[in-house]
């Protein structure tokens, strides 16, 4: 019996000896496969990261040469046109960098009496419900596109006549969602006033209409 119960334990070691050498063997497998995931998630969160600031800068483009017409807002602009640190006029022609947001630009001058380099905007800008930043602009070109029917393809070859700098069609629609709930509202307004404008010269008209009928 004592034999029989040391060959017995004699054998389980072995078996625990051959499992341990196998998980030993697994482990190097297990730390390499868990960096790979590590690797992918790190390189997946970059991604996104850089998808996030491609997004916000996505209806930004650069240029370093002021060409072709602007739509600018005369008292935002002129307002606007002042050196931030001397407080002195500044000049066009010394524009450095004209970035582009659709049809709103901002303008790096730098001042000829200081060389400081002030940030110049063509207009105005508001935020949205949920704290958008917005350029009057642009907003008020998709909503008069809207207006006349015609969508953001139309709009462009209308700009592009006119030699002024398109808008994107991701940027369109951007703008178009913002004011789709304004439209919406406006609609459903005018609905209800026609409603009860009808129903009062039905009521002012009854007994004309009972003669009628």
């Amino acid at each position: 019996m004592e034999k029989r119960n040391v060959r017995t334990s004699l054998t389980t070691l072995k078996k625990a000896k051959k499992m341990l050498k196998s998980a030993v063997k697994q482990l190097p497998i297990s730390n390499n496969i868990i960096k790979r995931i590590q690797r992918k998630r790190l390189k997946a969160s970059a991604a996104m990261q850089k998808a996030r600031q491609d997004k916000s800068k996505s209806e930004q483009v650069t240029h370093n040469l002021l060409v072709g017409r602007r739509i600018v807002d005369l008292n935002v602009l002129s307002d606007n046109l002042e050196c931030c640190k001397c407080k002195k006029c500044l000049s066009l022609k010394n524009t450095v960098i004209e970035n582009h947001f659709g049809l709103h630009s901002i303008l790096d001058i730098r001042c000829a009496d200081c060389s400081t380099i002030s940030r110049v905007a063509t207009g105005k800008m508001h935020y949205t419900n949920n704290d958008a930043k917005h350029r009057d602009v642009n907003t008020k070109a998709v909503l008069g596109a809207v207006h006349a029917g015609i969508g953001c393809t139309a709009l462009n070859k209308l700009f592009s006549c006119l030699n002024i700098p398109i808008m994107s069609p991701g940027l369109y629609k951007r703008y178009e969602r913002e004011i789709g709930p304004a439209l919406e509202e406006a609609a459903k307004d005018s609905c209800r006033r026609a409603a009860k404008e009808e129903r009062e010269l039905i009521i002012k008209n009854v007994d004309k209409l009972c003669e009628q009928l």
